[in-house]
């Protein structure tokens, strides 16, 4: 949850305004009278006298319309930012934005009031759905996970023919696609309602990379691909959890992606302005121009990529994640000269 900002923004209302105006007003009329009287004084010949009063006077204007001017955008400018503020607030997902009274003018008042309600309303929209995917793929994966048991326990018995056993394979393999569907989906809705990281500690980021690549081993292996991994020393704060799952999900895409015998490249480098940045390069299909601006939307899958089984969803918890602990992330790549992911924190 974000914290709101509730420093008061002074609006003035439309009688201390108009107050303000006749004040600057006969403060102007005071000094054109003042300089009319020494002009008077100091000028002799007529004519150069009324020249100078009606310069005097026009000057006067123009010190009153100028700051007259300034005044009320200064102050227009000031309910304008709060209300953009608030609006980009909720354009990226943060309904806990309110905009607090900031006039008695009770026409603001009622707008600032509307506002609040329809981001209140928002926020209940938005909560019903979290807990709605949360609770489904919950359900979802229970009966998943049971179908997928009893069809690993049909494919260990020796009663079967060979062509049921491909059979039995099938519903393996897309049981465990569903069942890693609704893991990431929980993943991710879990993600979507979290707006703050907590639980900060600090940690090697060169050690955890090494775990990540470890841990992801069988993968490698089972298409022969060669990890390279060059890192330095590298402690940071933040959340370990979130940005583990960064690394598994680049790596494992990285893995999914490159073709059979090819290399993928991790490194781990510090930066001119003291972070670090993490580059994640493989030899795959690669993602085209038009792609890439999509790739971190929810359940998209790139053209080049639709032959791969995969869910659409990895890129989008990285892309979250990255926003949590405050990290950037970019890609560069082309059609069949394969990806680099490059992750600044």
């Amino acid at each position: 949850m974000k914290i709101q900002n509730n420093k008061r923004k002074s609006v003035v209302s439309p009688v201390v305004l108009t107050i303000g105006l006749l004040a600057v007003w006969v403060t102007g009329l005071v000094l054109g009278n003042v300089a009319n009287v020494l002009i008077s004084r100091f000028v002799i010949e007529e004519e150069g006298r009324n020249f100078w009063i009606v310069i005097v006077y026009i000057a006067t204007a123009v010190l009153m319309g100028v700051s007259l001017a300034f005044l009320i955008t200064h102050l227009t400018m000031k309910v304008i930012s709060e209300i953009n503020e608030n609006i980009n607030k909720i354009a990226e997902g943060d309904f806990t934005a309110r905009l607090t009274p900031i006039t008695k003018n009770p026409h603001i008042n009622s707008a600032v009031h509307n506002f609040n309600e329809m981001v209140k309303q928002l926020n209940s929209v938005a909560v019903l759905k979290n807990d709605f995917i949360s609770s489904f793929t919950h359900e979802f994966k229970t009966p998943v996970s049971s179908i997928k048991g009893f069809a690993e326990l049909l494919d260990a018995s020796d009663n079967l023919t060979g062509e049921q056993k491909e059979y039995v394979k099938i519903i393996i393999e897309e049981a465990g696609s569903l069942s890693m569907l609704a893991e990431n989906t929980m993943k991710l809705a879990g993600l979507d309602s979290q707006t703050l990281v907590t639980e900060k500690k600090e940690f090697s980021l060169d050690g955890q990379l090494q775990e990540c690549v470890l841990l992801l081993d069988n993968g490698l292996k089972e298409k022969g691909i060669e990890l390279e991994l060059k890192t330095c020393p590298a402690r940071i704060k933040n959340d370990p959890y979130l940005i583990r799952e960064i690394w598994i999900n680049l790596i494992s895409n990285a893995i999914k992606f490159s073709e059979k015998g090819s290399k993928i490249y991790v490194t781990l480098s510090k930066n001119k302005k003291g972070g670090y940045v993490v580059s994640i390069k493989d030899q795959g299909v690669g993602i085209s121009q038009e792609d890439q601006k999509k790739i971190f939307d929810k359940f998209y899958q790139a053209e080049s990529t639709k032959s791969r089984k995969g869910l659409g969803l990895g890129l989008s918890i990285v892309k979250r994640a990255c926003e949590l602990v405050g990290a950037e992330i970019s890609v560069k790549s082309e059609p069949q000269k394969g990806s680099e992911f490059i992750v600044s924190i």
